[in-house]
């Protein structure tokens, strides 16, 4: 089943009075919107100069650069770390794939790493949990 005839007939109709397009109708806009970017990247480029020729170590108004501020002149670097067992559990024995009798034992530990800016001696420590799980064989004698 097709669409009504009278559907038909004025689809026809609509596009019989249609104005006739021109392929280009609609680039007219692209002569506003050339000249409006080119403006955008010469602004862009201008303050990328501007904030280039600044001091380093400060932004406009006095204010430190946000390295300064932040201590990332000089990095942290690592000064001690330490694996601190919290708690072990031996989960009896078991049996490997050929045939050796083994033990399983679950160990927790928590991994301490402490950072350190040598230039403002901040500190940072760095926590992390950390679970083992060990199989040993054993031999009977």
């Amino acid at each position: 089943m097709g669409p009504a005839p009278a559907l038909v007939d004025r689809v026809g109709r609509e596009v019989a009075t249609a104005p006739a397009r021109r392929p280009l109708a609609g680039v007219h806009w692209l002569w506003v919107a050339l000249p409006a970017a080119a403006a955008v990247a010469l602004v862009f480029v201008q303050f990328a100069r501007e904030r280039a020729a600044a001091p380093a170590n400060e932004m406009p108004g006095g204010v430190p650069a946000l390295a300064e501020a932040t201590n990332m002149v000089a990095p942290f670097k690592p000064v001690a770390a330490e694996n601190v067992l919290v708690a072990a559990s031996d989960e009896g024995l078991v049996m490997l794939a050929d045939g050796t009798p083994a033990r399983r034992e679950r160990l927790q530990f928590v991994d301490t790493i402490t950072w350190k800016n040598p230039r403002t001696n901040a500190s940072l420590t760095w926590r992390v949990p950390r679970e083992e799980v060990r199989v040993v064989p054993v031999s009977f004698q």
